[in-house]
């Protein structure tokens, strides 16, 4: 239709009926495009939500673990060094099997789990960019590469291996089921708990060779210095955590 009636008015040389429709459809052009990309606009800034929303929900579950995993590492810590007073006579044991239990919990290992799954997508998209906010960029990126943590509070101790050499498999397995329980995300809670119904005498003897093996208490000590540090560094993940939702959240209010 358009093209019909630029045909006739530059058949019939009616200049200003040309310059009419020429605008007309140049308007038209320039209209498309306005709405075209007003809706690719709005298609980012949904997404870009969607992911704002996912990686706060991500954080929010990251700081969880991470205090799980610092309440889990100060019962490893705790129990190491009341272990350690009762080998060295600092103080009484209220049972033989409380000894065995404090030897084997203090065994303990293991970190907490991140999530990262939001922040990897962003990545292999391409569509990190829709986090606008270049200070929220980079603190994201530091806060996901973090590296060398898990050196340290993934170690397994060469005391764990020796003490569970030492206490017989059946009371291992007793404590496995009644004393000890996992949390989502890798972290684990203690629990303490009654002795199985066995022999006193075997109780008390193997209390006895626990706190009476130098190798046991040597590496113990090693295990309990090496708490200090995953408490160091659980605390720090756990302020970059909160350091990193502050600000997510903050840019959520500002684009409400």
């Amino acid at each position: 239709m358009i093209l019909a009636r630029i045909s006739h008015a530059l058949r019939t040389q009616n200049w200003v009926a040309v310059a009419i429709e020429f605008l007309v459809v140049v308007a038209g052009i320039v209209i498309g495009f306005a709405v075209t990309g007003w809706a690719e606009r709005q298609n980012e800034n949904e997404r870009a939500r969607d992911y704002l929303d996912r990686l706060g929900s991500d954080l929010q579950t990251n700081e969880m673990r991470f205090t799980e995993a610092y309440t889990f590492r100060e019962q490893v810590r705790d129990l190491g060094l009341e272990a350690l007073s009762y080998a060295s006579g600092a103080a009484e044991p209220p049972s033989d099997w409380r000894v065995i239990l404090t030897y084997f919990n203090a065994s303990q290992a293991g970190g907490a789990e991140p999530v990262d799954a939001t922040y990897r997508e962003m990545l292999a998209t391409g569509d990190l960019d829709l986090v606008r906010s270049i200070d929220l960029r980079a603190l994201l990126a530091a806060y996901y590469t973090s590296t060398g943590y898990s050196e340290i509070t993934d170690a397994l101790p060469a005391y764990r291996e020796t003490v569970r050499g030492i206490i017989p498999i059946d009371m291992q397995s007793y404590i496995w089921e009644n004393c000890w329980e996992s949390v989502v995300g890798r972290t684990q809670r203690l629990i303490d708990c009654d002795g199985p119904e066995t022999d006193a005498v075997r109780l008390s003897s193997l209390a006895d060779a626990l706190l009476q093996n130098e190798q046991v208490n040597a590496e113990l000590h090693y295990w309990v210095s090496n708490q200090y540090a995953a408490l160091t560094i659980h605390a720090a993940q756990v302020h970059q955590t909160e350091e990193a939702l502050a600000a997510l959240r903050q840019i959520i209010g500002e684009t409400e």
